[in-house]
């Protein structure tokens, strides 16, 4: 189940109308859902629509901000799934919420949405995709809920004075877990618990980390339709071309010697963009080139678009979302940068090792996971664990050491692109969770 938001195109993605109204409780006021069904590869989603919500341009907001009433959109969401549970007479074994927005599901699923007990019997899980976004309100908003004054303390959803829907589901859930193993342990940290460390600690025995998978169905580069040419880790020749043609789409010289670095990243603190800044000067200097694609802040946006302006010759910002730049870079940078703060999990690396494009990246959440620095035997990519941009810029200095060795190079494209983070595995992982939360006495 996920929200209609106003951007799906329901003719496009064969979206049919189900014959059900959900009239939904926020406070004293009533709201009316609407849903939607598609059947895909198998699988039924179920969209709940509401006028009021979800018919808008954004998602999660617009303009660089959320939305003020973000708290209100996801509220209704989260009552109107427990709702359609039982409209339905669904019974599911398990109930598998995602991040802040559906937090308060588990409180819901046992004390109803409307003030009267509910008591149900489901299972929960509870994943953790980005600690750092909680879903945070004023206290003020806590009737809305029609939860009992119980579940406003400070071992439920009070947090520093208000409301924190993530701990909702930290508190709530039968079992947590997030997507790598690194970050379920950095996430128990100062460092990276946001606060929420406590929490995590507390809840540590039903915590896990599963690594994310892709799926190489979309993201091969034998059978890629937006890449120049198709290439294999057996023939590399279409590799080439690939560098050439996005050289050429960036206004580089296409000089296959010189070492072309890609970025594809939301344009935000986290992602490393300071990190990047605080290098710009050096890499420009030793000669490389450098094409970054993404959104995000406007002050990281006008910072790439002044590289960009500075260096037209060896850098290059697409501020845009554009699915086939994202594969072409893909394919044509030599190094893909992910210099985080911190990143969860990530999928940009594990998308390059396929591609041959060496991942750089910094050695924390699922980047520490899924690369093995060149350094060792099995290595497929480049680490660095300083915060700071001497060790990121140090760390692609060491890099383009190995790149003047193309043999050493070659070795490491393809070794990478012989890895296997099949999304099949991490399915697996989850299958093998349900099946143990499942098992657990009640």
């Amino acid at each position: 189940m996920i929200p209609l938001y106003g951007q799906v195109d329901r003719e496009k993605y064969g979206l049919q109308p189900c014959d059900i109204e959900l009239h939904i409780p926020l406070g004293h006021a009533w709201y009316v859902g609407t849903v939607w069904m598609q059947q895909f590869e198998g699988v039924t989603t179920y969209f709940i629509h509401s006028e009021e919500f979800f018919e808008r341009h954004g998602i999660y907001g617009s303009g660089g901000h959320g939305y003020a009433d973000n708290f209100e959109r996801f509220l209704f969401f989260q009552k109107a799934a427990v709702k359609l549970i039982d409209e339905w007479n669904l019974q599911p074994d398990i109930v598998h919420c995602n991040d802040w927005q559906t937090g308060l599901i588990p409180l819901f699923l046992h004390h109803g949405i409307d003030g009267h007990l509910r008591g149900g019997k489901e299972k929960t899980l509870f994943t953790i995709h980005n600690l750092a976004h909680q879903g945070w309100a004023p206290s003020e908003k806590f009737y809305m809920t029609s939860l009992p004054k119980s579940c406003y303390t400070m071992q439920t959803l009070e947090f520093y004075g208000e409301i924190n829907t993530m701990k909702g589901g930290l508190v709530g859930a039968t079992a947590i877990n997030t997507v790598s193993p690194n970050y379920a342990r950095e996430i128990q940290t100062p460092r990276f618990g946001c606060r929420l460390d406590g929490v995590m600690r507390e809840r540590s025995k039903v915590l896990h980390g599963i690594l994310n998978g892709i799926d190489y169905s979309r993201w091969n580069p034998e059978t890629d339709p937006y890449i120049t040419a198709s290439y294999s880790a057996a023939d590399l020749s279409g590799k080439a071309e690939c560098k050439r043609s996005l050289q050429e789409a960036a206004g580089f010289e296409t000089d296959p010697k010189v070492p072309l670095l890609g970025m594809i990243t939301r344009l935000v603190t986290q992602k490393g963009i300071d990190l990047l800044a605080g290098a710009i000067d050096r890499i420009v200097a030793s000669g490389a080139q450098l094409v970054i694609l993404g959104t995000g802040d406007a002050a990281h946006e006008q910072a790439c678009r002044e590289w960009t302006e500075r260096w037209p010759k060896q850098v290059c910002s697409w501020i845009e979302f554009s699915r086939e730049k994202a594969h072409r870079i893909e394919a044509g940078a030599d190094l893909f940068l992910m210099p985080s703060e911190f990143e969860p999990c990530g999928q940009n690396q594990l998308y390059s090792m396929r591609y041959g494009t060496l991942p750089l990246v910094h050695g924390v959440g699922g980047l520490e996971d899924s690369v093995v620095d060149a350094a060792e035997k099995a290595g497929t990519g480049f680490k660095f664990h300083e915060d700071s941009s001497d060790a990121f810029f140090h760390c692609l200095e060491r890099a383009f050491r190995v790149f003047a060795n193309s043999g050493k190079w070659k070795a490491l494209m393809k070794r990478a692109m012989k890895q296997d983070f099949s999304v099949v595995h991490m399915a697996k992982d989850y299958i093998a969770l349900y099946e143990k939360i499942v098992r657990q006495n009640d």
